[in-house]
């Protein structure tokens, strides 16, 4: 295979028929950072995980692409927690201070936002849900249900169910350019009704990547049931039995044990306060009293008894926490007071947790479909703990429920930076600083001064991943810079070659989707070229192979603003295979680049290519 730079992520814009792409694409080096996970304490960063920019460092970048000026900025940074402004080149954040100081950094070609007062945060980071491996079930393809969570503010998450075969459907939907959410995928080790499909994952290394879209998180053990059986508890239920416990002690520790010694993170899934106990003591065994390096997690924490939350920090484990509350299913039927009675204190008592682990970063989880994926929803229950009926009257929580309210600043925490640390993330997203990825949104009301009633109200009007715009509300369009070409609509795009067969024509090779491919049908030298309208400045370019048998390639790549006068810019020589892939990285973009040429000199088949990606900025 080629050795490549690093990875490129091909960002869609308007253009979302072709993979050919006009949106900026620079990458946040790795030089060293501090990690802030509020509130109160500042954590280490592990030393496997990259750190992203220093801002002193990022500010020499030149020019801000775009600037958001006029707004009221929530950073989820305690240095800093809120400002006017902030400043975007390429997919990184290169400043953040008052309206003065990142207007200074502004040029010619800046798009300059006036916010007019609104609010901009941190995208959502949904530490654990199923938009993926359930869209199916709701009637969504993969795409529709990633729009769906753009459009609720999510821009980074964790799928929670990977089977196998579910790992090959995710890794084919991101090779061909599809995935515009940072997904960590976790692979199933046991399924909800403790159903175990083994150490199949030990074949799937985990990732750390700095500015990865898909990575490879860890796995995922169900502890008791919820989805199917009941949570273990120590109470007892009215039936009769306390609950299904998938696996003896004996048995988690080996679990979880072997995949800490092969480098894996593990999430638990534990909503009884006997499973609980369980997961808390398999992963005390498997550190053996050193520190959690790899950050293992227990998910839900639903029934965590009270002597039980010392223990959270005392070990350093990473819990994960319901926001959303069915406060008008106890009002209406006592749901839960009908049956664990008095024990009700403890359930989700977020209050209590958060009070006994100070410094810990809890963090947030929606578990969409199961919960409602609208993280305002989370929010507003964390902080009010009321409820909304179907007929939208609202529902007050009892005096018990009341009692675990948390705040606005915690709860937000919870939801951004927390979460960001759950995934190994925190360096690059979850929080609004100089050197991480411009993952933000652009609010309708400012969560920390509306009354917490409307906290349910607050709209997403824009969603940005990356310094790409992914969603603007309609009527809010203002308020999102554009990334469209200089007459409001995509450049076209064309593609030309040497020779093709008739089911294989050159446009295959640009049309995102690596299942079609452009084939010469003959043997070297061939070439494909593509015009991509006009002039860009190009920041990387990225080819998929299609070719059988492996074996040795070579492969130029010329461009320009010419047809008729292209310039060498790399030639690639090596071992190559089917779906491998050639990347083109130049330290500073190339400007003026309407035509992008390969020419294969040396191939053991015919010449033919899956997907040409061309990343840049019109």
């Amino acid at each position: 295979m080629f050795n490549s730079t690093r990875s490129l992520r091909a960002i869609a814009s308007v253009c979302l028929a072709f993979s050919i792409l006009l949106t900026a694409c620079a990458e946040p080096s790795t030089t060293s950072t501090e990690l802030v996970v509020p509130p109160p304490t500042t954590a280490p960063v592990d030393a496997d995980v990259a750190p992203t920019t220093t801002p002193s460092q990022v500010e020499q970048a030149g020019p801000a692409d775009i600037i958001f000026h006029n707004g009221i900025l929530l950073t989820m940074e305690p240095s800093q927690p809120t400002a006017q402004a902030i400043a975007i080149k390429g997919e990184v954040i290169i400043g953040v201070g008052t309206d003065d100081e990142v207007i200074a950094m502004s040029g010619p070609e800046t798009q300059i936002i006036d916010l007019h007062g609104q609010t901009v945060m941190p995208g959502f980071v949904d530490a654990h849900d199923h938009v993926f491996n359930d869209a199916a079930a709701q009637g969504l393809d993969l795409d529709q249900s990633q729009q769906q969570a753009l459009e609720n503010g999510i821009t980074t998450l964790a799928n929670m169910y990977t089977p196998p075969e579910f790992l090959d459907e995710m890794q084919a939907f991101e090779r061909a350019g599809k995935l515009r959410i940072r997904t960590s995928l976790y692979l199933t080790y046991s399924g909800p009704c403790g159903d175990v499909l083994g150490d199949w994952y030990k074949d799937v290394a985990p990732t750390r990547n700095p500015g990865e879209m898909l990575r490879i998180g860890g796995i995922k053990v169900f502890t008791d049931g919820g989805v199917c059986g009941k949570y273990a508890l120590s109470i007892e239920y009215p039936d009769g039995g306390y609950g299904d416990l998938w696996f003896a002690q004996d048995e988690l520790n080996k679990i979880v044990a072997d995949a800490d010694g092969a480098g894996y993170q593990v999430v638990l899934h534990a909503i009884g306060d006997r499973a609980i106990e369980s997961a808390m003591d398999a992963i005390e065994s498997a550190l053996d009293g050193g520190p959690n390096v790899l950050r293992h997690r227990i998910d839900h924490n639903s029934f965590a008894r009270p002597d039980l939350l010392p223990r959270y920090s005392e070990i350093g484990i990473v819990p994960i926490a319901f926001g959303f509350f069915p406060t008008c299913q106890e009002v209406d039927t006592g749901i839960y007071s009908s049956t664990f009675a008095a024990e009700l204190p403890w359930f989700e008592n977020w209050r209590a947790f958060l009070d006994a682990t100070p410094g810990l970063p809890v963090a947030w989880h929606s578990d969409w479909p199961y919960l409602p994926l609208n993280p305002f929803e989370h929010l507003y229950s964390y902080v009010t703990r009321q409820g909304v009926d179907d007929d939208g009257v609202i529902c007050p929580p009892p005096a018990w429920l009341a009692a675990q309210r948390i705040t606005v600043d915690e709860a937000l925490s919870m939801m951004t930076i927390n979460a960001a640390y759950a995934l190994f993330r925190e360096t690059e997203v979850g929080s609004l600083k100089a050197g991480k990825f411009a993952d933000l949104l652009v609010l309708s009301a400012d969560p920390r001064t509306v009354d917490p009633d409307d906290l349910i109200d607050i709209e997403v009007w824009m969603t940005m991943v990356g310094g790409n715009v992914e969603y603007r509300a309609a009527g809010h369009e203002s308020l999102s810079p554009s990334t469209a070409s200089s007459d409001g609509e995509p450049a076209s795009i064309t593609a030309t070659a040497s020779k093709s067969i008739p089911d294989s024509p050159p446009l295959n090779a640009v049309d995102g989707d690596s299942e079609t491919i452009w084939s010469s049908g003959d043997d070297p030298p061939q070439w494909i070229q593509v015009d991509l309208g006009e002039p860009i400045a190009v920041s990387a370019i990225r080819l998929v192979l299609a070719q059988y048998p492996a074996g040795r390639t070579v492969h130029q790549i010329w461009g320009g603003r010419e047809e008729d006068s292209l310039t060498l810019l790399e030639e690639f020589s090596g071992s190559t295979e089917d779906m491998g892939r050639v990347e083109f990285d130049p330290a500073t973009p190339l400007a003026d680049i309407r035509y992008v040429k390969i020419i294969t000199t040396v191939s053991p088949s015919w010449v033919a290519w899956r997907e040409i990606e061309v990343m840049g900025r019109e």
